[in-house]
């Protein structure tokens, strides 16, 4: 194991609890009023929302991502993100940017092994990016504001068919190469914009193991082709979002997943791999399976009330690093803090960020 002490980097996966003055909601505000995830509220609201969003919209969007990304960097954390606050979920923002999708006729689907059902917006025709990419802008408005390097995130291809439904293609390797060509048209607006870390989210390679073996790494290679070793290539593999705060009876993917993948995430061709810990408690033996990748460890969960003590965090960490080169290592919540409230997200970043610092 490497000896030589460096701070350990911190970082948050993507979504933040919205400011109550921006004008779209999203699945997690909606989530409290109706008691679920699933509700396709959240897509019907942000469709009527978004037709009168404008320009004088713009100010608050901006002033919403410098909020979240003080409450980030006064926690500790290094590398921020925007808070996603203009989208209602992580996926369907990128889906709305893209041919292909119908967001007014939506088609009633049974997901994630029976996790949920809901009405979802379907891909009526082939898929591609014709128009321009809204990432570089979203990414540069919250840059203008940080002084950290801000992370953007995407979704990934899998995760997009997970939640939408294909009434197009009935193919699904075809779906999920078209799908990745057009996140690597915005990854590669995104480079070009300056954005030197860049996030693709697949929390479907949890629950679809076979096709994230069989298909799925090679959607991821197409997302980031053509990204230059300059930028810090990273992806994200949670177990899931419970319906609300404290939900232990949510059916998440099985975090043995993790091991059937790992051979492959080690050897492919992105540099950091985020995963759950603090929910699911991993055999840390899990790690040794990492030779190449970095990564990026869930230390607090995102959708418990209860705050961890730095002390517990740091307890964690350090059998982690007996596992792990610390220069390997990145320290995060298990996912996005969108079920908590603004404050117990700071609390939460807080003691992870204190326990980091002491190690």
């Amino acid at each position: 194991m490497n000896n030589v002490r460096k701070p350990l980097e911190t970082t948050t996966i993507g979504a933040f609890p919205k400011p109550d003055y921006v004008p779209v909601r999203d699945w997690f505000d909606i989530a409290r009023e109706t008691g679920g995830m699933n509700s396709p509220k959240t897509t019907t609201d942000y469709t009527a929302a978004s037709q009168s969003i404008g320009d004088e919209h713009e100010a608050l969007f901006v002033r919403a991502a410098r909020e979240v990304i003080e409450i980030q960097l006064r926690a500790g954390i290094s590398i921020p993100t925007d808070g996603e606050v203009r989208r209602e979920n992580y996926i369907h923002y990128h889906c709305r940017h893209i041919d292909g999708f119908d967001f007014e006729r939506l088609e009633h689907r049974v997901l994630r092994d029976g996790a949920y059902e809901t009405d979802l917006p379907a891909i009526r025709g082939p898929v591609r990016h014709t128009g321009a990419p809204y990432g570089a802008h979203d990414y540069q408005a919250a840059q203008a504001v940080s002084p950290r390097p801000v992370k953007f995130t995407l979704p990934g291809p899998l995760t997009i068919m997970d939640t939408t439904a294909d009434c197009h293609y009935d193919d699904r390797p075809r779906l999920n190469a078209d799908l990745a060509e057009t996140v690597n048209r915005e990854i590669r607006a995104l480079v070009d914009a300056g954005c030197r870390y860049i996030q693709v989210d697949e929390p479907l390679f949890a629950r679809s193991v076979d096709d994230a073996l069989s298909f799925g790494m090679e959607g991821l290679e197409r997302c980031f082709h053509g990204v230059p070793k300059s930028v810090t290539r990273i992806v994200h593999m949670c177990c899931g979002y419970p319906d609300h705060l404290d939900d232990e009876d949510y059916k998440k993917a099985d975090p043995s997943s993790y091991h059937r993948l790992a051979d492959a995430i080690d050897q492919a061709g992105f540099d950091q791999v985020s995963i759950e810990d603090a929910h699911c408690c991993n055999d840390l033996s899990l790690l040794d399976r990492f030779r190449k990748k970095t990564v990026i460890f869930g230390a607090v969960a995102v959708a418990r009330s209860r705050v961890e003590t730095a002390d517990e965090i740091e307890a964690r960490l350090r059998a982690a690093l007996e596992h792990i080169d610390r220069d390997r290592l990145v320290v995060a919540p298990d996912c996005g803090l969108g079920l908590l409230s603004a404050d117990l997200a700071e609390a939460k970043l807080t003691a992870m960020c204190e326990a980091a610092a002491r190690i």
